[in-house]
């Protein structure tokens, strides 16, 4: 019986081993992945950053091109490149004002609705529908009150 019972214990000896072995290995893992994720955030991080930069770095480019200073042939190209996709986008822009009837502001080039009085973004007053575009007919009440009116 006690041979019995040290069997019992010794594989309960090793049991509660392995369990404490797997758990610290469940631990490490579990503390590697929480250490690449957040390895992983960082370098997303960088990532975004390098890429503001370089946005920056290409405004400033561009603002240089269009102020007329000279760059290589493939840079002058991309300079190019961007005039010509703003051309397109204002194309673009006109296209979606003619479909929504919006007036463009003179001042700011913002496109507003055509029953704006003043520019939403800048304030300045936007262009009236001229008057031979209007119907100026008088309603026929209106017409009879202007003849009492006279008479």
């Amino acid at each position: 019986m006690d041979n019995f019972l040290g069997k019992i214990k010794t594989n309960f000896s090793k049991a509660k081993d392995e369990a404490e072995k797997y758990s610290k290995l469940a631990i490490q893992k579990t503390s590697n992945l929480v250490s690449q994720t957040k390895y992983n955030f960082a370098v997303n991080d960088a990532e975004n950053k390098i890429v503001t930069v370089m946005a920056e770095i290409g405004e400033y480019v561009y603002s240089e091109y269009l102020s007329g200073a000279e760059f290589p042939a493939d840079v002058a190209a991309k300079c190019e490149d961007i005039d010509a996709l703003k051309e397109e986008i204002a194309s673009l822009k006109e296209r979606i004002a003619d479909l929504k009837d919006a007036t463009v502001c003179s001042s700011c080039g913002e496109y507003n609705s055509s029953e704006n009085i003043y520019c939403a973004k800048c304030g300045e007053k936007l262009r009236q529908t001229p008057a031979a575009d209007v119907d100026v007919t008088p309603a026929a009440s209106d017409t009879e009150e202007d003849t009492a009116e006279e008479e």
